[in-house]
């Protein structure tokens, strides 16, 4: 017998018309469970898997489950934060503009190239083209808190065009797996570049510091609402072919909705969110906290290209986190490449009040007089190997 309980309605099995009422832990997940297995629950006669998992998983669930008089779904995507945006897709139900048919990619013989907490990337032929996927593990696909993490990157994907941003090609919402298709890139992270290279020139580290201020400018300059990244960290920055750098892995970023365009207006966003090392302090402290946390992010990482590594890394990440918030620690500066003015930004930048922090578009500016004002000296990034016949 198959039933679906779910925000403690009473939902008959399709099959037998047994009634049963939902366990209070159960509410949303136990949408999830259903869908995934496969089960049809009597919500709305003669609606298969298909429609139902578009309602719930596609980029405008919400919209959706209105669409289609899915009331108790309704009642649980608001609980949990669901609102209604305009989209540019087809009637509900229908698949999005973004979808991709799942036998174009040929996964089998792809090649895993990253793995993260709920699933795996993997290096993909799709239409002669190499991307990278991203998958939920098929044992999580049931995990309702898993789903919304997909689901909320996808909904920040489609939306981002950008240089310096990862760009998003498709998805695959109506069968499972579920999937994120966006671009590869081949040269790897910042974290490796650092690792193979060390510290870097002034040029180099600077040219590197402006792509990722820049993706972070048009983020948080991102309208109606501001996008904080939260887990900005140099294994989240990937170099494309002609060596430029581009923000990637939006699982933990969030519209950040303001009354107003103050560039420092706190939202309820509290939690440990992000990576320790590149954490700000009052994220640690699980204090309220606006978009300025990504500039302090910014800053640690733009000191390890300048020194060549993290500062304090033989210590535990955790214990960094909070001597950073609680006892005011930062990091000493000993290279001697920092350009006129780059220690007083980078101070700015990770300073104790949030309200001291620069704005990613200050940031540029200033970054951009220190780059014009260096001696052009070889650098690290590639170089053009034409040849002038």
């Amino acid at each position: 017998m198959h039933r679906c309980h779910f925000y403690n309605v009473q939902v008959a099995d399709v099959r037998t018309g047994a009634v049963r009422k939902a366990a209070p832990g159960a509410r949303a997940q136990s949408i999830v469970m259903c869908l995934s297995a496969n089960r049809n629950y009597n919500v709305k006669a003669g609606m298969d898997l298909r429609i139902v998992l578009s309602a719930v998983f596609c980029a405008q669930p919400l919209a959706n489950a209105k669409h289609y008089g899915f009331k108790q779904v309704c009642e649980i995507l608001e609980k949990h934060g669901g609102t209604e945006e305009p989209s540019n897709r087809g009637s509900p139900g229908s698949a999005p503009e973004y979808e991709i048919d799942p036998s174009e990619l040929d996964w089998e013989k792809g090649v895993p190239i990253g793995k993260g907490a709920f699933g795996e990337i993997r290096l993909v032929n799709w239409r002669g083209t190499r991307v990278a996927v991203k998958t939920i593990l098929h044992d999580l696909a049931s995990n309702v808190n898993v789903v919304k993490e997909f689901r909320d990157e996808l909904g920040l994907l489609q939306k981002l065009r950008h240089p310096n941003i990862v760009q998003f090609l498709g998805a695959v919402t109506q069968s499972l797996p579920l999937m994120l298709v966006t671009e590869y890139l081949p040269k790897g992270d910042l974290h490796d570049i650092i690792r193979r290279r060390g510290a870097m020139n002034a040029g180099t580290a600077l040219r590197y510091a402006l792509d990722i201020a820049r993706g972070m400018a048009y983020l948080h300059q991102n309208r109606p609402h501001a996008i904080v990244h939260r887990d900005l960290k140099p294994r989240n920055l990937l170099q494309d072919e002609a060596g430029h750098l581009k923000v990637a892995d939006f699982g933990l970023s969030k519209f950040l909705k303001a009354k107003n365009d103050n560039v420092h207006d706190v939202y309820l966003m509290t939690g440990e969110t992000g990576s320790y090392r590149y954490m700000a302090p009052e994220v640690f402290k699980h204090e309220k906290y606006d978009k300025s946390v990504d500039v302090f992010s910014f800053a640690m990482i733009t000191y390890e290209m300048f020194e060549g590594g993290p500062a304090y890394k033989y210590q535990l990440p955790g214990d960094i986190a909070r001597d950073f918030a609680m006892e005011d620690l930062r990091p000493p500066f000993k290279a001697r490449t920092y350009p006129d003015g780059l220690k007083k930004l980078l101070s700015e930048c990770w300073s104790k009040d949030p309200r001291s922090r620069p704005s990613f578009v200050e940031i540029v500016e200033r970054l951009e007089k220190m780059e014009s004002s260096i001696p052009k000296i070889a650098s690290d990034m590639p170089r053009c190997q034409c040849t002038i016949m």
